[in-house]
């Protein structure tokens, strides 16, 4: 008979499995998305040791691209990292939704955690915490782990042949059809949507430097549904 440590260990296995299973439907926006941000990279004139670093340093595609285009640009190094920290503003939200559930990790695995995080993966994980199912923790480690994998094998392939991708591809629409995927499976009530929409007007309709436009929508979009909780409380209209 199995012992409760090892009824734990396989739970925690089969979540991280789960995990990285569930990067499958992804992988039609990470890979081309993984490969321009690569070669943007290559393009910008960095040596390949340099494009990879900025891979695997940063982690983030609209921040490697954003980087890739300062350098490319002659702006100087506090720019670009000033710039970089801007665009992933939205990350501290993304943290402070998980943290709970990383109580009881080390401070090294919380470090991890925190390296790993995506959009991808923080949209996946909270559809599993909505749905109540155990394991969020490990199941995020499986999911953000692939993908970070995924993302420098196509960071790499984009390095190597950014020489054969043409400058007039746009990896815009792939990236915005991807992110509709993973968002869709999150709107199950009026404030989900509520928020959805907001915070995609405010990306969409506002101009602001350094690319806070987004992180301008992320609170537009907590506003508008801490809002509609306030005016029309979910225990009064059974939403």
């Amino acid at each position: 008979m199995p012992s409760p440590n090892d009824e734990d260990r396989l739970a925690r296995r089969s979540a991280f499995l789960a995990g990285a299973r569930a990067c499958l439907p992804l992988l039609p926006g990470i890979l081309p998305f993984g490969m321009v941000c690569g070669a943007a990279a290559a393009g910008a004139g960095l040596s390949l040791g340099q494009s990879f670093a900025l891979s695997w340093l940063v982690f983030a595609g609209s921040s490697q691209i954003v980087a890739a285009q300062l350098f490319a640009s002659g702006a100087p190094g506090w720019v670009i990292i000033a710039t970089g920290w801007a665009v992933n503003l939205r990350f501290m939200m993304y943290s402070a939704a998980l943290a709970p559930h990383f109580r009881g990790f080390s401070g090294p695995r919380r470090w991890l955690a925190a390296y790993l995080l995506t959009d991808q993966a923080f949209a996946v994980t909270l559809a599993r915490i909505l749905d109540g199912r155990p394991g969020a923790s490990w199941f995020y480690l499986g999911i953000a782990a692939t993908l970070w994998l995924l993302w420098q094998i196509s960071s790499l392939a984009g390095i190597l042949l950014g020489a054969l991708i043409p400058q007039s591809w746009s990896v815009d629409f792939v990236v915005a059809l991807t992110f509709i995927g993973v968002l869709a499976p999150l709107l199950r009530d009026r404030n989900m949507i509520a928020a959805a929409v907001a915070g995609g007007g405010a990306a969409v309709l506002l101009d602001l430097p350094m690319k806070l436009n987004l992180m301008a929508a992320a609170v537009a979009g907590v506003a508008a549904a801490l809002l509609l909780e306030k005016l029309w409380p979910k225990s009064q209209s059974g939403a």
